[in-house]
């Protein structure tokens, strides 16, 4: 159920905005719900649903009598994502309620989809959840996780890093192991889990595991044209305006020192993250920023007898 904490941010409050509609290329989803046969589902689960995105980027490629519930520990998400399912005359076929992704309501064997998206990196205990999940999909469902690999784009290359000195690099690489590990430690979740899924898959007992990997690249280059780019360039402003590096600092300097940093590094290597920010921002503005903005994001598909 969600958390009563009035002073707290509800999860993932920075990683609505628009730019997260980009998510995904539309073809690639269409190969993907023919191999997966999604045309033929009629119930599905958005587990940890979020505002929605993810359970309506799907809406194509799922029968129009299909019945799509969500679910998310957030009151506030849950109406946001009702109130964006009517925005997008989704309505009828999407019902959104609070819920707890590893203490799912239903009764076993409920779903012919069950669905998640950037969920289980956020999760203690990321085989509770997938556990959960398999309860209450049918035999014969599926299964379908996103889930990414994050710290993998530390080693992606940008116009302003393709020359850097090995020791930036290491040290950055650096930063956010240790970053991902803290948080990991503190039993917030493991950031780059999307690596692990097929396995706790496969020692839950789930048949027929399947691996993909997204064609989805997050592109920057002169003269930034479309909305993808300007929503994406959007989110760098507004990040660097506010020394923001996908947590606060403070946050950031928590999970650091949890993953094994010494206090006495810290304020080099955030500085060091800020700063590349706030230049990639600087010579967006002169025209000069380019980078293919490669991720890596699994796309994992698996069964139950």
């Amino acid at each position: 159920m969600a958390e009563s904490n009035p002073g707290r941010k509800p999860h993932s409050a920075e990683y609505f905005g628009d730019y997260r509609d980009f998510w995904w290329n539309r073809d690639f989803l269409e190969l993907m719900a023919t191999r997966l046969n999604l045309g033929a589902v009629r119930t599905v689960l958005d587990a940890g649903c979020g505002v929605g995105h993810w359970g309506q980027v799907l809406a194509p490629f799922i029968a129009t009598d299909a019945c799509i519930t969500g679910v998310d520990r957030e009151e506030i998400w849950i109406s946001r994502a009702s109130e964006r399912a009517k925005q997008s005359g989704l309505a009828q076929q999407y019902r959104y309620q609070v819920g707890d992704v590893t203490a799912l309501s239903f009764p076993d064997n409920t779903f012919d989809l069950v669905t998640c998206q950037t969920v289980l990196i956020h999760l203690r205990d990321p085989g509770l959840g997938l556990r959960e999940m398999l309860r209450v999909l049918k035999p014969g469902g599926t299964l379908l996780v996103a889930e990414p690999n994050n710290l993998a784009n530390h080693a992606m290359f940008s116009s302003l890093s393709d020359r850097r000195p090995v020791e930036e690099m290491i040290q950055r690489l650096a930063f956010g192991l240790l970053v991902e590990r803290g948080k990991q430690a503190l039993g917030l979740g493991f950031n780059s889990v999307g690596d692990l899924i097929p396995g706790y898959l496969a020692e839950l007992g789930a048949r027929n595991v399947k691996v993909y990997l997204s064609d989805k690249a997050v592109p920057l280059f002169p003269p930034y044209a479309g909305r993808e780019q300007e929503a994406n360039i959007d989110l760098m402003r507004e990040w660097a305006s506010r020394r923001f590096i996908g947590w606060e600092q403070e946050e950031v300097s928590g999970y650091f020192l949890a993953g094994g940093g010494q206090e006495k590094d810290f304020d080099v290597s955030f500085d060091l993250f800020v700063n590349d920010l706030e230049e990639a921002v600087a010579d967006i503005d002169k025209g000069t920023y380019h980078a293919a903005g490669g991720t890596v994001m699994y796309l994992i598909a698996a069964g139950k007898n």
